[in-house]
């Protein structure tokens, strides 16, 4: 055990110490005085989670009706599906059905039924796509482009309507619009009948990275075009049409591309790609959120052929098509945890404990949120559900408040009133978070290598470090244990010391 090894200099060492203490930073303990909520389903009484459940519901239902009429939404298609899910988790609190009510077109618009309903997709996840392939002879894989979906409709080759997705069955019909949009044939060179397609009106996008840059609002560019309500002046050749469905389109898909691209739809050819395997799909979804497009994508599509027959269609049934979307960008947590640190300034900060999610290949359980102030400022409880993404370097950041729970219950934050920048010099079971954070910074401003803030901690809390200079003290060096963690810390304490003499 090394004994007085600063004995000699303790009085520079001391002065040099109380100098250092005189200047003050905003470094903050790592840990934390910890408000624990239980899950909401046990600690909401039935009237509150009643309420709960139907304002979650009453916002859920607003953005279904504005994503199926106009495909315009303010949340991602991430965050609806997982606020959904904790509405339904509510809704099976009270034993009552998880299904939103059916959409209603508004009684005085222009609406008309597709002639074909729109059957929508069942997402999967790698595992279960993987799967899905192996049960299919025959599977082609598209780009989901990320747009609004309509019906087109053709008698004797003439564009007769151009329909919203609407509700599947029914939606907007949109033909005068179709006028102003040269990428859509408003005749075919054909005699059919009646030629009906589904497909997405999407925002050409110029070497566009969906890895990098996201969605970039295009979805929204192209349904803020269709519902202005002044008709259009001029041609708009931003917008473009992928045809991803011919319901009663005859031969095999190959054929079925090369009938597209003859009568003026070439994108479904260019971008239709058979695969067989698992490798190749990875393949082409990562070349599709990867490499350079014409349009935005959130995720891929696989279709298996051929396709049923279109009698057996109905709206949110489909097992011949299933979507692989993109990783994250952003994703809905809810916060499960409040942690408040005390620094070393006597400055509090807040972090959140979440629901842990993953983003681009990283694994998020706790967001730091600022100042005690900046977190009021957001309005930020535990059971409020956030919208997380990553900032520069990969760091998680809040990005959003996306659902607050209507009741408000604040902890009690009184106890931080007693910390500010002369606070805390001397141990205490109350100043244990700010006196670590003392201890800690002027380790580092000292240059004391290899004694990290746990270690300050435990000396403090096991071993009587109740001042900032008790460290220099060989009596209490020689009170450590001998055993081999702390004579490594001691000589660390020796290094700083031997080139302080």
């Amino acid at each position: 055990m090394q004994k007085g090894f600063v004995q000699e200099k303790r009085g520079r060492a001391a002065q040099y110490v109380f100098v250092v203490l005189s200047f003050y930073c905003s470094y903050v303990s790592a840990d934390a005085t910890r408000l624990f909520y239980p899950h909401q389903c046990s600690t909401l009484s039935q009237d509150e989670l009643k309420k709960e459940s139907q304002k979650l519901g009453e916002q859920l239902q607003q953005w279904n009706r504005l994503y199926r009429l106009s495909g315009n939404s303010p949340v991602t298609d991430e965050t609806y599906d997982q606020l959904l899910n904790t509405w339904q988790q509510w809704q099976k609190c009270q034993n009552l059905s998880g299904q939103l009510p059916p959409i209603h077109l508004p009684p005085h618009s222009r609406t008309v039924k597709h002639p074909i309903v729109h059957t929508g997709l069942k997402k999967l996840n790698e595992v279960d796509i993987g799967k899905w392939i192996d049960t299919r002879e025959e599977v082609w894989l598209q780009p989901k482009v990320d747009g609004v979906a309509i019906s087109l409709v053709y008698q004797q080759g003439k564009l007769v309507s151009m329909i919203s997705r609407g509700n599947g069955i029914e939606g907007l019909e949109w033909r005068d619009k179709a006028d102003f949009i040269p990428a859509i044939p408003k005749q075919l060179p054909t005699s059919q009948p009646q030629l009906i397609l589904q497909g997405e009106l999407f925002w050409r996008l110029k070497d566009h990275r969906q890895q990098a840059s996201g969605g970039v609002n295009a979805r929204n560019q192209v349904a803020g075009w269709l519902m202005r309500k002044s008709k259009p002046v001029t041609p708009e050749a931003n917008i473009d049409v992928f045809i991803w469905a011919w319901p009663e389109g005859v031969g095999k898909a190959e054929e079925q591309w090369r009938q597209l691209a003859n009568l003026g739809f070439p994108l479904t050819q260019q971008y239709s790609h058979k695969v067989t395997t698992m490798a190749q799909v990875k393949k082409w979804q990562s070349y599709y959120y990867q490499q350079p497009m014409p349009f935005a994508t959130d995720g891929i599509v696989l279709k298996s052929f051929p396709t049923p027959r279109v009698a057996a269609w109905q709206v949110n049934h489909n097992s011949w098509s299933v979507a692989w979307k993109h990783p994250y960008a952003r994703i809905a947590s809810k916060v499960t945890d409040l942690h408040f640190r005390v620094g070393r300034t006597g400055a509090v900060s807040v972090v959140a404990e979440i629901e842990p999610v993953e983003l681009d290949s990283k694994k998020v359980s706790r967001l730091y949120l600022g100042s005690l102030k900046s977190w009021q400022k957001k309005d930020l409880l535990v059971g409020d559900t956030i919208q997380v993404a990553l900032a520069g370097h990969g760091i998680p950041k809040l990005e959003s408040v996306i659902w607050r729970l209507q009741q408000r219950t604040y902890p009690d934050l009184s106890q931080f009133k007693q910390f500010h920048a002369l606070s805390c010099f001397v141990m205490t079971p109350q100043c244990e978070q700010q006196f670590v954070a003392r201890l800690n910074w002027l380790g580092k401003q000292l240059k004391i290598k290899g004694i990290s803030e746990a270690t300050w901690r435990e000396w403090a809390e096991h071993y009587h470090l109740n001042k900032l200079t008790t460290w220099l003290s060989p009596s209490w060096q020689t009170s450590l244990p001998n055993t081999k963690k702390p004579r490594k810390s001691l000589s660390n304490l020796g290094w700083w010391g031997s080139n302080h003499s």
